[in-house]
């Protein structure tokens, strides 16, 4: 493998990448050649190769960045970088943390593992979060690790698994896990990232050769060849990836920075959980009536006091502008709301940290524009109910109700059902 070549791609294609759709609650901003991101909880700066160090004044405006934010920051310095940038973040204040080697791997060098047993190998954590015990285990074998590229919180955060793009995955010996591993495929490159590894198991990356070499029918994702796997490593994981066909690209090194304040605890946006979201329809189904259908109507029993309108196609942004507003003011400071589109993702948030400048925009939309689209109290206390076939909006909760009533009726005129 040509080393060198593939460090330049990697330079080219990774670092400092902008990716076409930003994780759950995250906020992507570029200054000149760095990129920022802000994820509510912490955030990053990453950038390709430099001419040279980055002078004081760059590094202390992307310090005041996150600053604003209460976030945390963390900044990859690899040894190919200029001399003196690592020094340049610790006169800023950065901490240095421990430095791996960046290691890389043709995929067509790697040997596939054989077929896992029941009882035995490399077991994928995709199909299924709630419930599944090797979620757990791996998770106390990622917060006994480390550091690692990234952290397996993170990797559900930004979305989980997903077939054929990320996957987390535990290595089982006689029926116990005894490893855990994630990574994911850096759309529109040539790699696949390996975010964590718990221990010594070149199994991982072996396993994975499935994700970018799927069954000919889940080959329409891959828009091209993902070649090469890259993994950040240090001591007898080092090892066991050199001597399982890895070489080594580079060095690197993670600078972080806390900011004086207190960061908030979560995302300002997130997935809601498949077992959590699937309990909430089970709620509206027994507890609203809700049943789905194109002919139907309603479909939908919300407790009184509650109101529906009828809909007009060309008023989608005004209902936002009523709805929103009334969601936010019933919402204590750092409450969630839920908003579910029907057989799609979806996705809980803090409706005081959406919508704002520098802010992720708001999950979804009010007008359910080709499904149901519902805005809802995690508890049902309050919320909104688009019905797409029937074309008409409920908002139900004396509260909320309260504040949207006399809006919805001057926009859409008076409600065609209500309970009081």
């Amino acid at each position: 493998m040509d080393t060198g070549g593939v460090l330049a791609r990697y330079d080219e294609q990774v670092r400092g990448r902008v990716p076409a759709h930003p994780p759950p609650g995250a906020v992507i901003e570029c200054d000149g050649p760095f990129v920022r991101t802000h994820y509510g909880t912490h955030g990053t700066v990453d950038h390709g190769p430099l001419p040279r160090s980055p002078a004081g004044g760059t590094v202390r405006r992307q310090l005041e960045a996150f600053a604003a934010c209460d976030e945390p920051v963390h900044w990859k310095v690899y040894g190919h970088d200029p001399a003196g940038q690592g020094e340049a973040l610790a006169a800023a204040g950065f901490t240095a943390g421990p430095e791996r080697s960046l290691l890389a791997a043709a995929f067509d060098r790697l040997e596939p593992p054989g077929r896992a047993g029941q009882r035995a190998g490399v077991h994928s954590l995709n199909g299924g979060r709630d419930g599944n015990p090797w979620w757990a285990a791996a998770h106390t074998l990622a917060a006994a690790s480390g550091p690692h590229a990234s952290t397996l919180a993170d990797f559900e955060a930004d979305g989980g698994c997903l077939w054929g793009e990320r996957d987390a995955a535990v290595l089982l010996e006689r029926g116990k896990v005894v490893a855990a591993g994630w990574a994911e495929v850096a759309q529109g490159t040539d790699f696949l990232l390996v975010g964590g590894l718990t221990g010594p198991h070149a199994e991982f990356p072996r396993a994975w050769r499935a994700l970018v070499e799927p069954p000919e029918q889940h080959h329409r994702h891959l828009h091209r060849p993902v070649p090469y796997c890259v993994a950040e490593a240090a001591g007898e994981l080092r090892t066991a990836l050199l001597a399982a066909g890895f070489a080594e690209l580079s060095t690197v090194r993670t600078y972080s920075w806390d900011p004086p304040g207190t960061p908030p605890a979560d995302r300002p946006v997130g997935l809601i959980g498949p077992r959590a979201e699937d309990l909430l329809w089970d709620r509206l189904e027994r507890e609203f009536g809700f049943d789905p259908s194109i002919a139907r109507f309603p479909g939908f029993a919300a407790p009184a006091p509650c109101a529906t309108w009828r809909l007009r196609s060309t008023l989608t942004d005004e209902l936002d502008l009523i709805v929103r507003p009334a969601l936010v003011a019933n919402t204590r400071p750092g409450g969630h709301l839920v908003w579910l589109d029907r057989q799609h993702t979806g996705y809980t948030f803090d409706p005081h940290r959406v919508g704002s400048p520098g802010a992720p925009d708001w999950p979804g939309e009010v007008y359910p524009n080709g499904d149901y689209y519902l805005y809802l109290h995690p508890d049902l206390a309050f919320g909104t109910f688009g019905h797409p076939w029937e074309e008409t909006l409920t908002v139900f909760g004396a509260p909320l109700l309260a504040a949207v009533e006399a809006e919805l009726t001057a926009l859409l005129g008076e409600p065609v059902r209500r309970r009081d």
